[in-house]
């Protein structure tokens, strides 16, 4: 108590600054792509209004296999499409596979038959297709972990950020970064609480938005058809549902093909959402349902800090 702390403290008086809170609402209505991208889901984005363009955290949950790296793709492609530069961070899949998934997401050339060099696509069209694609400006970057040196931080992501001057970026497992705040005997879950904290500072350090694919749990394993996981199911760390913005949880059902997305967390906005979709993976065409589903307003989701 007879300490005196010399260290200035800030923050900000948003009375005396209500004026500017009215010039950026006033901005935000007039000028909605300097605020949010569209997700390429219309019946998503009526949901949850888009990704901020800062200030976002973006999780999307699922067991494996059940399409959430086709989801940020497909997410990437289309910001990518509107003009955007993208960044995507493959741990697991080569900048060539992911290029075949761009592929089928952005015109439907057949997946299969591109990756497996079948005789299913039309060479020339293909052909005039990747020369149109050279015409444009913008970047689509994918990078692997060899590309960061083995070790995945946040530091590095940013330098990626900055260096390539991207817009968005997603990176396709959070399991395989590494935390640098960590010390001898912190555990996982400890880890990925503290990347997740970090990866939302930088989102909103560098006004860039960051998607992360973040594996269920076997408790999510055994769920009905069109159930998707909790955020008590997230693998590991409940720090990183703590830590984000939105949370997407996804369900597929390969018996008919059915793709539900379901929204377990959005800070300002309803949760609760399903929106479904045939999914054709091979093509990468995604047809609407009937998504007309009772809502419940948002509620504060209470967390233990691990």
């Amino acid at each position: 108590n007879n300490l005196n702390v010399n260290t200035k403290l800030g923050g900000i008086d948003i009375i005396a600054n209500a004026d500017k809170r009215f010039e950026e609402y006033k901005d935000r209505k007039e000028n909605k792509d300097n605020w949010f991208f569209t997700t390429g889901l219309p019946e998503l984005d009526d949901v949850i209004n888009g990704i901020q363009r800062t200030e976002e955290f973006f999780v999307i949950l699922a067991r494996t296999h059940q399409c959430k790296s086709w989801i940020i793709a497909k997410i990437c492609t289309h910001i990518w499409n509107i003009g955007f530069n993208v960044g995507f961070i493959s741990p697991e899949m080569s900048p060539s596979s992911i290029g075949y998934r761009f592929d089928t997401l952005y015109k439907n050339f057949s997946n299969k038959d591109s990756f497996w060099g079948k005789e299913g696509i039309d060479e020339k069209a293909y052909e005039d297709y990747i020369n149109e694609l050279k015409t444009r400006k913008n970047k689509f970057i994918v990078a692997t972990k060899k590309d960061f040196g083995s070790r995945i931080t946040v530091s590095k992501i940013k330098q990626f950020v900055l260096q390539n001057k991207l817009d968005i970026v997603a990176i396709d497992g959070i399991t395989y970064m590494a935390d640098e705040r960590g010390k001898k005997g912190d555990t996982k879950a400890t880890a990925l609480t503290n990347i997740s904290e970090d990866l939302m500072n930088l989102s909103i350090e560098i006004g860039v938005p960051i998607m992360v694919v973040v594996q269920a749990n076997r408790n999510g394993a055994g769920l009905e058809d069109e159930e998707t996981p909790e955020l008590e199911h997230m693998r590991d760390s409940d720090g990183i549902a703590f830590n984000a913005s939105k949370v997407i949880s996804l369900k597929h059902s390969k018996e008919d093909n059915v793709l539900t997305l379901q929204v377990k967390k959005q800070r300002n906005g309803l949760i609760g959402t399903k929106v479904r979709y045939v999914y054709n993976i091979n093509t990468g065409e995604f047809t609407p349902m009937n998504n007309n589903n009772p809502v419940r307003e948002v509620r504060n989701v209470v967390l233990t800090r691990q």
